[in-house]
């Protein structure tokens, strides 16, 4: 009973004290600027020049990150369209430039909607579980990328159950990446109408306090 006593006392909103405590510290606007900042750079200036490449090489045909879902005949006509130097370099791509990314954004989203969340919301709140939401994408992401390189360094055998596998992890990513951008809005929303609320009530309380030190006075 004291064990799980401990344990409850121990998880805030269902998200361990230690982990929402960091999250807390380090969910400054400066850290989180610098996060997103970096974020964008890497995207324009390194990862999106990679993967423009990509179709450069095939004749236009996108990576298969970019895809919500698809069956194993789409992967491995996309694949093989990549020809041997598009599959050789977008393994590459995918063990090296696009592990980062799913790191970067995954700390900025986790930030972010700590930062807002904390002031749209109380510590007990069960929604603070959104932060792992950002820890979801990236998990996702990393193994989306294992399967694709999977898939890319073992053509022209193809591999049915993993591509199958892949698509699923890419379903997963993109649907997380959408439920963490929408929790930021939702968290924005609510600590606006937390802050309209606290400026009403304060609004609310000043003509009282006159009154009551009006019948003093009188």
């Amino acid at each position: 009973m004291e064990g799980s006593t401990q344990g409850r006392q121990d998880l805030e909103g269902g998200v361990p004290q230690p982990v929402l405590e960091m999250l807390f510290r380090f969910a400054t606007w400066r850290n989180i600027l610098i996060v997103w900042g970096a974020l964008a750079l890497y995207n324009l200036l390194v990862l999106g020049p990679a993967y423009a490449r990509i179709e450069a090489i095939s004749g236009g045909v996108r990576a298969l990150d970019f895809l919500i879902v698809y069956r194993p005949e789409r992967a491995y006509n996309m694949i093989a369209a990549y020809g041997e130097q598009g599959r050789r370099y977008y393994a590459t791509i995918a063990l090296t430039l696009d592990t980062i990314f799913p790191l970067l954004s995954a700390a900025a989203f986790s930030l972010t909607i700590a930062c807002v969340f904390r002031r749209a919301f109380s510590r007990e709140s069960v929604l603070h579980r959104a932060l792992f939401v950002p820890v979801g994408a990236m998990v996702a992401d990393l193994l989306e990328n294992a399967g694709i390189v999977t898939m890319l360094l073992n053509f022209p055998q193809e591999l049915r159950a993993i591509a199958l596998l892949t698509s699923s992890f890419s379903t997963v990513k993109w649907t997380a990446v959408t439920a963490q951008s929408v929790l930021v809005v939702i968290g924005l929303v609510a600590w606006g109408v937390n802050a309209v609320r606290g400026r009403s009530a304060r609004g609310q309380g000043r003509p009282e306090e006159e009154e009551r030190k009006s019948g003093r006075d009188g």
